[in-house]
């Protein structure tokens, strides 16, 4: 099964790793969920299949050579391994790292992966309400190792969401499943709200209810058809309002635009023009 952090299984393979249990091991020092044999089997025959035997020995000896890198950059890992000999690099990484230690700040960071939202909208929001150092590099290399939904289907979501707490799986469906505005909400961020789509939303399905308990005819379902009826009329009532109210405030910005196109763009005279010009000559 495809996860959002394959990448990173893959690097731990090119450290040598090809036990389930030390692989499963390293994962939970993250936290990762567990892989399967399976998942792991996949990456190992990625990598057989991308480099040399001389390459892959290497991995297991931990004695590296300069076709090793050439090898990482294929396998699309070289970024982790940077780490080890660039200090800059370990720096920027570090902070990648200590997401993982911080639950809300990554859950929160991976629901809003999963909508696609920009890596600067991302950047912006999280500094806002975690104060975090994070920049737009970091989100890129969070993203393409530990959580991109790039490489998810629909049957692989199904599958992985059977791993996540609670908070966790409700919080990835609602991104899967619902608009952008709506997941802000859950995630405690600013959102706007499209208040007349709200109420026709429930006007719909108000409508729905009252029809179906009047076509039960049933004593307590002719209560219940009166009941929705009564709200349908009461939010058909709301819902006109707020329509209108929307409409009459776009008409206004609409004719505020061509007031300003019709407005006449004032150009100097030439009497005007030739005084400036005068002032700018140079005295005798």
């Amino acid at each position: 099964m495809t996860t959002p952090h394959d990448l990173y299984i893959r690097f731990l393979a090119t450290k040598g790793i090809d036990d389930l249990s030390e692989m499963n091991s390293q994962l939970a020092m993250i936290p990762l969920p567990a892989t399967s044999q399976e998942e792991l089997d996949v990456q190992w025959g990625l990598i057989h299949s991308s480099a040399p035997k001389n390459v892959i020995d290497q991995m297991y000896r931990k004695l590296y050579e300069p076709d090793f890198t050439r090898c990482l950059q294929v396998l699309e890992v070289l970024d982790l391994w940077a780490e080890f000999s660039d200090s800059q690099m370990k720096s920027c990484l570090k902070l990648v790292y200590d997401i993982h230690q911080d639950i809300s700040l990554k859950v929160t960071l991976n629901a809003l992966l999963i909508k696609r939202i920009s890596a600067t909208e991302i950047v912006r929001m999280l500094s806002t309400k975690f104060s975090t150092m994070l920049n737009e590099k970091q989100v890129d290399l969070y993203t393409r190792f530990f959580f991109d939904p790039r490489r998810m289907t629909r049957r692989a979501w199904k599958e992985y969401l059977k791993r996540c707490n609670g908070r966790a799986q409700k919080l990835y469906f609602t991104a899967l499943t619902e608009s952008e505005d709506v997941l802000k909400t859950e995630l405690d961020l600013p959102s706007i709200i499209n208040v007349s789509e709200s109420i026709q939303w429930l006007l719909t399905k108000s409508f729905l209810k009252a029809r179906s308990f009047m076509d039960i005819g049933t004593p307590d379902a002719n209560r219940e058809a009166r009941e929705w009826s009564d709200q349908v009329v009461k939010l058909a009532d709301k819902y006109e309002k707020y329509r209108s109210g929307d409409q009459n405030d776009f008409a206004k910005v609409l004719q505020m635009e061509f007031d300003f196109i019709d407005e006449p763009f004032e150009t100097p005279d030439d009497s005007a023009y030739r005084e400036a010009m005068a002032k700018q000559e140079p005295k005798k």
